[in-house]
């Protein structure tokens, strides 16, 4: 019996020990060369991709509240250095600062000379190791009243701001929450107030999620209130904000206003009380306040010869069959889009000159977890003989051989076989997760072979003699090997768009694989020589 008990212990303790460590946590500290024992931190803004932190710290000359910046290196936050003396003034509105989707551009809110009214916009570009000199944004962000505390959805086509009719260095008084979008010249549109739902007297320091779909903002003139200003968030939902809820799990009875996120959305950063001055802390966000979560593609394009390649780039919502993205390179091949939660996309590189190879790949954000930023390179070049080409656009439709050529990778495809007359090329279907029952246990055992054998059987004829005989035994299995049917399709598809059917081969390829996840068809090209 003790062993019974002992053992039901152990038991509900591993459950514990599991329970915690495979859970999110409600909380979680910044490493301690930012939330340092001696030193007040507070205001922290870190930008989209979660490459680049902004916050207030009081381990300055005089202790004189002054702005750090720290970057991200792999996991690890570099240590923080003071902002340089040209954004440290004080004549900015303090924390009213924010970043950047790529924490590359930081906008400040100050009273600096130049401006246009009293506290203006103002933004300067990292150019190195170092920050570029301040540019105000100008009509009509900026008025004759005073604007602050941009945030922009990681495009940088929409901005959310804030203008008040009063304001000082430590605080604001009678603002309204502003958004603007950029036009197709991309001078920013003429801003427009939200509604009076939100703007209820004083709204402050909007922050807009990475999806564009959650707004979180401060206020000390809306109800339920904790005291001072407190944070409250709102849904876009068919086009209309929902009325703001108070963020209980946050707002204490002293002001609670400047807080951020990185683009999952998944947690909050906001300074609190530590054991012995303030820290910044990340707190869980509650799920029906989370927004989808939104993730960076960025990378290069370049030519055989390293040098930057004109190139055509392209997203498609596998889900809606519609164009998510189109773009194109900047002067040094560089690129970056986001993809939101929620569906499966196709991203294509193509290249202006029809005789390059072309690059494609799937991207599947249903999944639960994406990472923030996925790096794509891309070398763009004559194909030659043994080059393979990897064709993750080609899909098929479930438990078919049919293509489902969302993305238009059989076209593309078609255009790089017909401008290289001087190779053959072999199509390569490959089935990862080849599996076979004697029943059809599952919807992707569409196929059927039947295998006969031949045995001899012993047995006694009518007279009582012992003689042999031949017995014919049928055995019918069910498998999902459509690979031969699935490159017939494709070679099919390829004649019909006037590809020269002697230069196309095929070979299939089976291989099992246990684990449901990673089971897929796989596509490839092989360049040969000519016969």
């Amino acid at each position: 019996m003790v062993m019974k008990r002992n053992s039901a212990l152990i038991l509900a303790l591993i459950c514990c020990f599991a329970s915690v460590c495979f859970a999110q946590a409600p909380t979680r500290k910044l490493p301690q060369n930012i939330n340092r024992p001696t030193i007040n931190v507070s205001a922290p803004f870190i930008s989209l991709d979660g490459s680049t932190l902004l916050f207030t710290s009081d381990y300055a000359e005089d202790n004189v509240p002054t702005v750090y910046y720290a970057s991200k290196v792999g996991p690890d936050w570099q240590d923080p250095v003071a902002l340089p003396k040209h954004i440290n003034t004080l004549l900015n509105f303090m924390k009213g600062y924010t970043l950047s989707a790529d924490g590359k551009t930081i906008y400040i809110t100050s009273i600096k000379s130049g401006g246009v009214g009293g506290f203006d916009i103002w933004s300067g570009s990292l150019k190195g190791n170092s920050w570029g000199d301040l540019q105000n944004m100008y009509a009509p962000i900026n008025s004759r009243l005073h604007e602050g505390s941009p945030t922009f959805t990681p495009d940088g086509a929409t901005m959310y701001f804030m203008r008040c009719e009063k304001m000082d260095a430590q605080k604001a008084e009678r603002c309204k929450i502003m958004v603007t979008k950029k036009a197709a010249n991309g001078r920013w549109e003429e801003p427009a107030e939200l509604p009076a739902h939100i703007n209820t007297g004083n709204s402050q320091t909007p922050r807009i999620s990475a999806d564009g779909s959650v707004l979180i903002f401060s206020s000390n003139a809306m109800k339920p209130s904790k005291g001072g200003m407190d944070l409250y968030v709102s849904r876009l939902v068919n086009g209309e904000w929902s009325n703001p809820e108070a963020m209980d799990f946050v707002n204490t009875e002293k002001d609670d206003q400047f807080v951020s996120s990185i683009s999952n959305g998944r947690y909050l950063l906001k300074d609190a009380p530590g054991k012995f001055k303030s820290e910044i802390i990340e707190y869980l966000v509650p799920e029906p306040w989370r927004p989808r979560a939104v993730m960076k593609v960025e990378g290069q394009i370049l030519g055989q010869n390293g040098m930057p390649i004109p190139a055509y780039i392209s997203v498609t919502d596998l889900a809606t069959h519609k164009r998510f993205f189109s773009g194109r390179p900047d002067k040094e091949g560089n690129y970056f889009l986001y993809l939101t939660q929620g569906s499966k996309y196709e991203l294509s590189i193509d290249p202006e000159e029809s005789h390059l190879t072309f690059y494609s790949k799937m991207f599947d954000m249903t999944v639960e977890e994406s990472p923030l930023v996925q790096k794509v390179n891309t070398v763009l070049k004559p194909v030659g003989v043994g080059d393979m080409l990897e064709l993750d656009g080609i899909q098929f439709k479930p438990y078919t051989a049919e293509p489902d050529d969302v993305g238009f990778e059989i076209q593309r495809l078609s255009r790089l076989i017909k401008s290289s007359p001087q190779l053959n090329f072999e199509l390569q279907v490959s089935l990862i997760g080849y599996q076979e029952d004697s029943t059809r246990s599952h919807p992707d055992l569409t196929e059927i072979s039947i295998d006969s054998v031949i045995i001899q059987l012993d047995d006694i004829d009518t007279l009582g003699q012992l003689y042999s005989r031949d017995s014919l035994i049928v055995k019918t299995t069910y498998h999902n090997n459509r690979t031969e049917k699935q490159a017939l399709a494709l070679l099919e598809q390829l004649t019909a768009s006037g590809v020269d059917r002697s230069s196309l081969t095929y070979s299939v390829h089976l291989k099992p694989e246990a684990i449901p996840e990673n089971r897929k068809t796989l596509v490839r090209l092989l360049a040969k020589r000519k016969n």
